[in-house]
């Protein structure tokens, strides 16, 4: 509060008040005894017009009076009275950045799934299957059978790729003893190089045809895989689509985790992605509350353009009581650091770009965009934008604009980081 700086101003005031209470005295006193006047000559007539006249005069001394206490206020209002000024500047109060330790901890949310996910398919086409010998949550070995398949096609096709392998063995042993005869007569003059020639290139041919028709029959039987789908690695089952009678066609039938080995596909901030260090630890909270430790395999590859987030891929130790498909949440420890950070009630917005106002040494403000990082409580990790030692402002930051007057009110020691960063920090974008 501004306090008049000579004893005076008091007198001054005083004297004004004393005058114009006098004079406004005196105006209405004058036009009390007018009015009376009025009045009584007034009342000399009983008649309608004479009421009228007196009404209306009644309002015209009404309205005189109120003029000349008006003109005697503003003329005693003059140099005598007394002018207060308004301070216009805001009182803040204001900061002083300074750096702070920060233990981030980054927000983890992803869903568990298999490091390897094996999909296993019918080995032939057009059969159905007879038997199911493995359900969901069973444990396999490598070649184990899974389900039994009919058959009777496949074997058909099995022997008919045997008797073209058998057709091709015999048109290979022909060719194969026309050119050796031929060939055991060259210096007979019985043949000409020619024929010779040709009978080699016939045997060479029917070499062929039979390697061909081998592998033809390797094929089949490769596919019927002796009348089973086998696992080909070993691991857990985590889905079954066959059904007992239900024709294949190169479908899926089965999903298989491989070793068992799961893993989260976490999404993380695009903030946080470099933070992150191959092999450090996580620790996720399954839905019963449980916890599981995870490390992470791979960080993210790749950032999504909508999002703004990666995955980040962390394994989970075998034998845990997660399941393939659950949700989990979890957070990961960084390593602590120096930053410098302010209070969250500092930042503003504009448009989603977050600033803050730094008070010059002439006592106004200006605007500063800043870039934001870590968060640990109520401060906030300044990454770009200020530097040490500049004075912000405090309370009050809403409502003032770029270029404001401010009073600054004694200056606050820099803000101390809370004494539970370990636990309540949490890193991600703001908006």
């Amino acid at each position: 509060m501004n306090k008049p700086e000579r004893p005076e101003l008091f007198n001054r005031a005083g004297g004004f008040f004393k005058r114009a209470a006098d004079a406004g005295g005196r105006a209405v006193q004058g036009a009390r005894d007018a009015g009376q006047g009025a009045w009584d000559k007034a009342n000399e007539g009983q008649d309608e017009a004479g009421r009228r006249r007196r009404v209306l005069i009644l309002l015209g001394l009404g309205i005189v009076a109120a003029i000349i206490v008006m003109s005697v206020l503003s003329r005693l209002g003059g140099d005598g009275a007394v002018r207060t000024e308004t301070p216009t500047a805001q009182t803040v109060s204001v900061i002083t950045t300074a750096t702070q330790t920060f233990n981030p901890t980054i927000s983890l949310d992803g869903e568990a799934r298999p490091v390897r996910d094996i999909q296993v398919a019918a080995p032939a086409s057009g059969v159905r299957v007879l038997q199911l010998l493995v359900d969901e949550g069973e444990y396999v070995r490598v070649g184990q059978p899974m389900a039994r398949l009919d058959t009777n096609l496949a074997q058909a096709q099995t022997r008919a790729a045997e008797a073209s392998v058998a057709e091709a063995e015999s048109a290979a042993i022909r060719a194969r003893g026309e050119y050796e005869r031929a060939e055991s007569i060259r210096d007979s003059g019985a043949l000409s190089t020619e024929a010779i020639e040709q009978r080699r290139a016939a045997a060479t041919a029917a070499d062929a045809r039979l390697a061909a028709a081998r592998a033809q029959l390797q094929e089949v039987n490769a596919r019927l895989g002796g009348g089973y789908v086998r696992a080909p690695v070993a691991g857990l089952v985590i889905d079954r689509t066959a059904e007992v009678g239900r024709s294949v066609d190169g479908q899926v039938l089965f999903r298989i985790a491989a070793g068992n080995d799961l893993e989260v596909a976490a999404q993380v901030a695009e903030a946080d992605a470099l933070s992150l260090e191959v092999g450090q630890t996580a620790t996720f909270t399954l839905i019963d509350g449980s916890t599981v430790e995870g490390r992470l395999r791979r960080g993210p590859a790749s950032i999504d353009s909508r999002t703004r987030t990666g995955e980040a891929l962390f394994a989970l130790p075998s034998g845990s009581r997660v399941r393939a498909g659950m949700y989990l949440r979890g957070q990961a420890q960084l390593a602590p650091r120096d930053v410098i950070a302010v209070p969250q009630s500092s930042i503003l917005y504009d448009d989603g770009q977050a600033y803050v106002l730094v008070v010059d040494d002439t006592s106004h403000v200006r605007r500063v965009n800043i870039a934001l990082g870590a968060r640990s409580g109520d401060q906030v990790e300044i990454t770009s934008g200020i530097d040490l030692n500049q004075r912000i402002v405090g309370s009050g930051a809403a409502f003032l604009q770029d270029g404001d007057e401010v009073r600054v009110l004694a200056p606050q020691a820099p803000a101390a980081p809370e004494t539970e960063h370990s636990g309540g920090e949490l890193r991600g974008r703001e908006g």
